[in-house]
């Protein structure tokens, strides 16, 4: 069976690089899903910022002239980390990075990322445009995303809320999301894909900014994982204390046929460590403001994934 590692992303070196990383830098911000910013000009508050990419999806999206989705997915991949702080995005920042300068595609991208960004109360700031012929590929471009939120010291997301009898709620993804494509598209080059499944596993990133805004006003969550890299067990493990454990019941995951084909393909760990296998983002809650946690986020389809549990029952 193909795995991540052999389709060229090694999860073991970036993790090595996070821990080595979070020992020079020494920052507590360091395997966060965003960073927090203290300073004395807004004591009661943490400025929230984050950067992140698009990955390898970028490359059949082009090929495919899914040049909004692109600026979708780039938006995704930064709010819905700065979401899991609790931080309301203010402002974004791109990097439009092509081989040479194509006005009419730049402009499309662009234009999509403003749209797409009013819809969370966020301002597209500025940006950067490079040519880059001797290091992008001719016909293909690649993008990175930065985004700044603020939230209220009193009111953070953090793992120290979470406790025992805690329940944690997924919420579905539209597909693999930005995440694994190495992968999958090393198997759908060995003719294990084929184009109607790549197509249908190109849909635009689910953004869950609204909905967990609106929980955390409501004072509805204590915590939530944005599943990307790593899949659902390496990203809940950020936001569960020492002590406690997720336990998760798989069979409540709503089906998607992209990833029962996955789970054929490269097998049932393989596919857990690298897709989000069909749950976009957990949220944890008490277990009594379960059903309106369900209520309020059921564009996405909610249902119980498992509860928090202490290490040694």
């Amino acid at each position: 069976m193909l795995n991540y590692e052999q389709a060229g992303v090694s999860i073991k070196k970036a993790d090595a690089l996070t821990e080595l990383i979070k020992n020079e830098v020494k920052s507590d911000n360091i395997g966060m899903f965003a960073g927090l910013y203290e300073n004395p000009a807004f004591p009661e508050h943490y400025l929230v910022g984050c950067a992140d990419g698009v990955g390898t999806k970028i490359i059949p999206l082009l090929e495919r002239n899914k040049i909004e989705t692109a600026a979708v997915d780039l938006i995704a991949m930064n709010l819905n980390d700065m979401i899991c702080t609790g931080a309301r995005p203010m402002f974004f920042l791109d990097y439009f990075a092509t081989h040479k300068l194509d006005v009419e595609v730049t402009a499309r991208f662009i234009k999509a990322l403003k749209t797409e960004l009013f819809k969370y109360n966020c301002v597209l700031l500025g940006g950067e445009t490079a040519e880059l012929g001797d290091l992008v590929t001719e016909g293909h471009f690649d993008v990175g995303g930065f985004a700044v939120g603020l939230v209220k010291k009193d009111q953070i997301l953090s793992k120290s809320n979470v406790k025992e009898n805690d329940v944690i709620i997924g919420l579905k993804s539209s597909g693999p999301h930005s995440n694994g494509y190495t992968l999958i598209r090393k198997l759908h080059e060995k003719g294990l894909l084929s184009k109607e499944e790549i197509d249908n596993a190109l849909d635009p990133t689910y953004i869950y900014v609204n909905e967990i805004l609106d929980l955390c006003d409501k004072k509805l969550i204590k915590a939530c994982a944005n599943i990307t890299g790593g899949g659902i067990t390496g990203n809940l493990e950020r936001v569960i204390p020492d002590g406690l454990i997720a336990n998760i019941n798989k069979t409540n995951i709503p089906v998607q046929p992209i990833f029962n084909k996955l789970l054929f393909l490269v097998g049932e760990e393989e596919s857990y460590k690298t897709f989000n296998m069909g749950v976009g983002m957990c949220i944890i809650a008490n277990k009594d403001n379960a059903d309106e946690v369900i209520n309020i986020c059921k564009a996405y389809s909610p249902f119980i994934l498992g509860q928090i549990k202490n290490r040694k029952n």
